[in-house]
């Protein structure tokens, strides 16, 4: 790591302006408890976002949240539905467990806005296919739907990850420390993605 990521938030607004975008990609953010961050208890939460950091965030969701937000863009359906199954595969499998709750209850229990076909589309495919509907892709489809800027999508997927965690060991955040958290995950270094030849 090297020093707190000057693209995440450093004051108690860019906190609220962040919460907002969540609140937009994931309308059962009240009810959905921890997403793939689940901290071991208080006393280990640096400890823990720390290592989830580095073992999902930067290799998994970092590089999957704004491939899909492009996907998303290009109406890629298909597309979208195999990167969604990516990102299930590399996750632990709990933490998949919990993201695919999370994500299906966004996508089957909340209507998508008028006009959202996209978002239409993976609703039904969800419907028909246990196995569809992390998190992160309706995150990503959502922030789509509502042009929000990916390294924002990015930032405010981070902050529910910490918040939503935090809050599954009864912990609440004050903003300094959430800050702190989201600079610091922020601030590793997201591996380059790799190319395959065709």
């Amino acid at each position: 790591m090297n020093g707190p990521d000057p693209r995440m938030p450093q004051e108690q607004s860019d906190l609220a302006a962040l919460w907002r975008m969540v609140e937009v990609c994931l309308p059962a953010h009240e009810d959905c408890g921890a997403i793939t961050f689940l901290p071991r208890g208080g006393e280990t939460l640096e400890e823990d976002w720390q290592e989830w950091a580095l073992t999902t965030y930067a290799p998994v969701l970092a590089q999957a949240l704004p491939a899909m937000q492009l996907l998303a863009a290009d109406a890629s359906f298909t597309a979208l539905l195999g990167e969604d199954a990516a990102l299930g595969a590399g996750l632990s499998a709990p933490a998949a467990q919990r993201s695919l709750a999370a994500g299906r209850r966004a996508l089957l229990d909340f209507r998508p806005p008028q006009g959202a076909k996209l978002l239409d589309h993976f609703r039904e495919a969800a419907a028909t296919n246990a196995s569809a509907g992390h998190l992160a892709t309706v995150f990503a489809v959502r922030a789509h739907v509502f042009h929000l800027p990916s390294v924002q999508a990015t930032a405010a997927l981070l902050l529910a990850e910490c918040v939503l965690g935090a809050a599954a060991v009864d912990l609440t955040l004050p903003a300094k420390r959430t800050a702190e958290l989201l600079g610091a995950a922020g601030s590793i270094a997201i591996p380059a993605a790799k190319l395959a030849a065709v």
